[in-house]
């Protein structure tokens, strides 16, 4: 069998050039921590804030990555999973979480039905947007009257352990608990 043969010259150096597909940090981050705790299954619709973690995802060959067209649909996925023994989460734009208040009611109130669910924190300080700071505006109050306890993660360090804890808790109280990702842990790292 013939060696392979190493390109030189003009074509080599064009090559290594070439964009290598390499994950930010806060992706690699996030998809490590899902790893540890166990989800085989992620719900989304994507959006900007969070765009390498979809990339990421999709490349990890142990999670499956679900893209929904509307985030109704995300809950009754997570709770599909759930019944099916298996740990998955969904990911949304923290104004989602409007969209989504039936089903989460339904599953949370009448069934108990624990949900660990990853919004970005659009309107956070630093938003760039006009129109994404009632999003921010909205969020807090709409967890409180859904009582679903959150915490804002803005930390890459914090993307291991609070994942973890996050299942524990929903599990435990059978109750949606939140992420709200910030800072290090979206795209561009808002501060």
């Amino acid at each position: 069998m013939a060696a392979p043969v190493q390109q030189s010259g003009p074509e080599a150096e064009h090559d290594q050039a070439q964009p290598t597909g390499d994950i930010p940090a806060y992706a690699a981050a996030f998809v490590a921590a899902l790893r540890t705790a166990g989800v085989s299954l992620v719900g989304t619709l994507p959006e900007s804030l969070l765009k390498s973690v979809y990339v990421a995802i999709d490349r990890a060959e142990d999670i499956r990555l679900v893209r929904v067209s509307n985030e109704q649909d995300l809950p009754g996925l997570l709770a599909g999973a759930y019944l099916g023994g298996k740990r998955a989460l969904m990911i949304t734009e923290n104004s989602g979480l409007r969209q989504a208040c039936e089903p989460i009611t339904r599953l949370a109130f009448a069934h108990q039905i624990p949900l660990v669910m990853v919004v970005s924190y659009r309107g956070d300080f630093g938003e760039p947007n006009w129109w994404g700071h009632n999003h921010a505006q909205v969020m807090g109050p709409l967890l409180d009257a859904l009582r679903i306890p959150y915490r804002v993660v803005d930390r890459v360090d914090q993307l291991d352990t609070v994942i973890e804890k996050a299942f524990v808790h929903a599990d435990a109280s059978q109750w949606p608990v939140c992420l709200v990702l910030t800072g290090e842990c979206i795209e561009g790292g808002l501060s």
